[in-house]
Parts: structure tokens; sequence; C-alpha cells
């Protein structure tokens, strides 16, 4: 990590190396809660867990094994149990240079139409999902054109969605924007002016980046998503330093990384911490690892 605004932090990112390490499961996939006796592991700390260590240029452990769990998420027909394990489980194979072993598009694009025949579904969640499935088709088709119902759904959520004043969602605040300004990104889309004045106001002496603009609080997760907006519109965070500050406090003894100061972590915050410095340092590896 040389080079970054973390680069005299080597304790701190020694711990969370052996927080990450810690969560292996014995079927070879990650788990952030596996150490209160639970081998339950799951296709996002998966993805976080081999995330993060690409990024520290570790070697990946159990790897063939891994690939093979990550590979059993997925049934014969090509279906997997949810969006999410599939958008995680597909990520995370790439990121280990393999395939899942039957084409998912078929079940992606069946999620689409169920998903956009509900188009008066408008919240956070839903969101969240369009931005995975797009995400995910892209990943698996990067020059075919993305299919219509895949594209009038996502288009439809970011409408329903934005706000006039800048920021998407019924509250608008940096973690919808964030998955919204991604998702625009898939669509290729233009950003608008207006939503970087809202990424400007939700900037903070204390927190670096707030929530939201009216807020009095933030997660790591909001300023991951603000800060990769800013790393997309070349734009320099006015209070690095505040950010790093905050990133610090949400480490606990075990070396991970919790969503906020006082949390428990987990293999996602920790993925959120090493991601925002990798976005502070401008680190090329930051949009190769996010696909965002």
């Amino acid at each position: 990590m040389g080079g970054s605004i973390m680069e005299n932090d080597t304790q701190i990112w020694e711990r969370a190396q052996n927080y990450v390490l810690s969560r292996q499961s014995a079927d070879s996939g990650f788990c952030f809660y596996r150490v209160w006796g639970v081998e339950e592991s799951t296709a996002p700390d998966t993805y976080y867990a081999i995330a993060v260590l690409r990024f520290w240029g570790m070697a990946i452990p159990r790897s063939t094994e891994l690939i093979r769990w990550l590979q059993s998420l997925q049934d014969d027909q090509g279906r997997y149990s949810s969006l999410t394990n599939a958008s995680f489980g597909v990520r995370a194979l790439s990121l280990l240079a393999a395939a899942p072993l039957w084409d998912p598009r078929p079940n992606l694009l069946n999620w689409a139409t169920q998903a956009a025949g509900r188009n008066d579904t408008v919240d956070s969640e839903t969101l969240r999902d369009w931005q995975c499935c797009v995400q995910l088709q892209r990943l698996l088709a990067p020059v075919a054109p993305l299919p219509e119902i895949m594209r009038s759904g996502a288009e439809a959520i970011l409408h329903n969605m934005e706000a006039a004043a800048g920021g998407f969602g019924s509250h608008p605040n940096l973690i919808d924007s964030g998955n919204a300004w991604a998702l625009q990104r898939l669509l290729g889309q233009p950003y608008r002016p207006r939503d970087q004045s809202f990424l400007h106001a939700c900037e903070d002496a204390t927190f670096g980046l707030r929530l939201s603009p009216d807020g009095a609080s933030t997660r790591l997760e909001a300023i991951f998503w603000g800060l990769l907006q800013m790393v997309h519109l070349h734009i320099a965070p006015l209070y690095p330093q505040a950010i790093m500050a905050y990133v610090r406090a949400c480490q606990p003894v075990n070396g991970g990384f919790g969503r906020r100061a006082g949390a428990i972590a987990t293999l996602e915050g920790t993925f959120h911490a090493v991601m925002i410095t990798a976005g502070l340092s401008r680190n090329p590896l930051l949009q190769t690892l996010t696909g965002a």
C-alpha cells in the first residue's frame, strides 16, 4: 500500500489481514461470524475477503477448494438461491479467474422480467438489486447489448428515486446515490451536475463525508460510495484526514472494521475500509475490485 494515505499504519493493516484470514471456513469460503461457532460461508463475505486479499497482493488460501465452493452455489439449471448470491458469487469467481459452471444469464433475465413487473416497488433494496443485476450482466457479457427489459427496469428505478436537488433516495443519501451513480455508469448515462453539488454538500470536517447533507452521522459504506464517485469525477475530497480518522475509529481489537465506530467488525466493513484507502490514494485496483 505504498504511497497511500495510510502507508505508515502498518500495524492496522497487519491486524486487518489477520482478521480476514481468520474468517475462512472449513469449506474454504468466508464468514465474518464463524468465530461464534457457526461455519456458514456466504457469497458476499467470500467476495469481500477475496477482494481485499487481492488488493493486498496476498495469495488466496485454498483457492481450488474455494472455487469449487463458489461454483456449488449454482444448481444445474444455472440458478442461484438469490440475486445476491449470484452477484457476489460470480464476481468472486471472476476475481479468481474462474467462472460458474452454467451460464447464469437466462435466470438473470428471468429475475429482471419479474422485477420489471413490480416497478411500483421503489426502495433502497430494489435499487441495489437493479445495480447488481446490470453489473452482473455486464460482467458476463461485456460487449453484448443490454437486454431491453434490464435497461428499462434500471432506468425506471433511477427515475423514481432521483431527487430534483441532487442525489438519490426517498431521503437522498450517499449509499442510495452511490448505487444509483454506479448504475448510471453501467447504463452509459451522463452524470447530472446537481449530483456533484449534492456530493460536496455531504463533505464534513469531522466525518469527511456525511451520510446526507443534513445528517449528523456517517458510516463506512457511505464514505465508500461518496469517495468512489469522487474518483470517477476526478474530485479530491476536502477532508481526507477526517475520512481516515473515521476509518481508524471503526477498527475494533480483532483487526477488522465495523460499519461505524463502535460496531462489530465484518468482512463488508473491512472491504469498505480498504477500498476507501484505495480511493484516497487513487489506486487503480479500486475500480477493478469493485466493478462499479
